[in-house]
């Protein structure tokens, strides 16, 4: 046997230690420990929503709320904005950064850190970090909508998720083919749901998935949260599956239907009501923008036809009286009289349309050709009526056209703007 030498000796150190540091480097890493956080006093929802007494409150200490989130950002309608409930009430989460909460998510809201405030009068609890302010309990927890009329949404039903049945979208718009927000220009819309008695605001983002679809049609129930603008109460949808508006025939505010076509019209409107909206067999009295229909009116004991945008709240009104479908022959006319009252100066509100294409859930989207002929101008003075003569219906239909058309009688104006002339139309006929 050799010797064992000072060089052997060095070099089993030198292959000991290497041996020890490759054993170092190939250690599994620690798990990181789970976060927690503490839970403090439990407040409920109601407690918490107590709490605030006119301005807002930064928490701090030690204290948790436990509750149920009934809707998030996942359809695009709510941003940054979560709604949560218990059994006691229910408040809206105001989110730091958008994301990681979701329907169905039991958590507990650590509060340290975040603010109890109001908005426009929506009481909200905002500044709250997904990350250190919130614990997941479960998920797949689903909150079961209150049942409530629209009469019983008011301030004290703030965030809860609700469900109204009987309800349907305003006739100007379940009728004419409007959509719940304006997608391409991604801007938030209201519209107007009615049980016919009382209605309440549906507000919807143009960033929400279903913002390019034409509102619900029918009557039924609407599940959505409860919120609040200033004095305007609102419901905002947090899935259009939720939106069970399909009982046409059951409206209590019918859209209209579209006769067969006839061989000729006329109209004198002898049957209407004074200050009443027309509702005449087979013609159509659409609004287009605002909800201004075409009203009867007496002028000199003479029952006619008026539209006025007087005394309106919108900032435009278009509203359209259409004549029944009429098959076209050659050489068909229209002959009508129009008249002004209370004209303001430089507003024209009146244009006269034919359309074969007509589509009675949309007004707007027909295909509408002008019509020249003579009517009531700014240039003429109230109270006197102007005969239109024989208007050439074929001038504005295609060549050789043999199909039906309606003729379109259109006003607009602006309350706001002071565009509110009344217009009136009489003896209309079409033959």
């Amino acid at each position: 046997m050799q010797p064992f030498s000072a060089m052997n000796f060095r070099t089993a150190v030198l292959t000991l230690a290497v041996a020890v540091v490759a054993v170092a480097c190939k250690k599994e890493f620690d798990t990181p420990p789970e976060r927690t956080l503490p839970t403090g006093q439990v407040l409920t929802v109601a407690q918490l929503r107590s709490l605030f007494t006119g301005v807002p409150k930064r928490f701090g200490g030690d204290s948790s709320v436990y509750a149920v989130v009934t809707a998030d950002e996942q359809n695009g309608n709510l941003y940054k904005n979560i709604y949560i409930q218990d059994h006691t009430g229910a408040i809206v989460m105001r989110l730091l950064n958008s994301g990681g909460l979701y329907q169905g998510d039991s958590i507990r809201i650590y509060l340290p850190g975040t603010v109890l405030g109001s908005y426009a009068g929506m009481l909200q609890l905002d500044s709250v970090d997904v990350d250190n302010n919130v614990v997941k309990q479960a998920t797949q927890v689903q909150k079961t909508p209150e049942t409530v009329t629209l009469a019983q949404i008011t301030p004290a039903m703030q965030g809860r998720l609700v469900r109204i049945e009987n309800v349907e979208f305003a006739l100007a718009e379940a009728c004419n083919g409007v959509t719940y927000a304006d997608a391409v220009n991604q801007a938030t819309v209201n519209r107007t749901l009615t049980d016919c008695s009382s209605s309440v605001i549906v507000r919807t983002s143009g960033y929400a998935n279903f913002a390019g679809q034409p509102v619900a049609r029918g009557k039924g129930s609407f599940v959505g949260v409860v919120g609040q603008f200033n004095s305007d109460m609102q419901l905002f949808i947090r899935n259009v599956n939720e939106v069970q508006l399909n009982d046409l025939a059951g409206r209590c505010d019918p859209c209209p239907t579209l006769c067969e076509p006839v061989a000729n019209a006329s109209q004198d409107f002898a049957s209407a009501v004074a200050n009443v909206d027309l509702s005449l067999p087979c013609w159509n009295n659409q609004p287009q923008i605002g909800t201004r229909r075409w009203r009867g009116t007496t002028v000199n004991g003479d029952l006619c036809a008026q539209a006025t945008a007087f005394q309106s709240s919108a900032g435009t009104d278009i509203t359209w009286l259409i004549s029944p479908p009429v098959t076209y022959t050659p050489g068909m006319t229209l002959n009508f009289r129009s008249q002004r009252g209370f004209g303001v100066a430089a507003h024209d509100p009146f244009g006269l349309f034919v359309a074969t294409n007509y589509d009675i859930s949309n007004v707007g989207t027909a295909n509408w050709a002008p019509l020249t002929c003579s009517y009531a101008t700014p240039s003429t003075a109230d109270q006197l009526w102007v005969e239109s003569g024989a208007v050439d219906i074929g001038a504005a239909l295609p060549s050789g056209y043999t199909g039906s058309f309606v003729v379109g009688f259109r006003y607009t104006g602006s309350g706001p703007n002071g565009q509110t002339t009344n217009f009136r139309i009489d003896n209309v006929v079409i033959q």
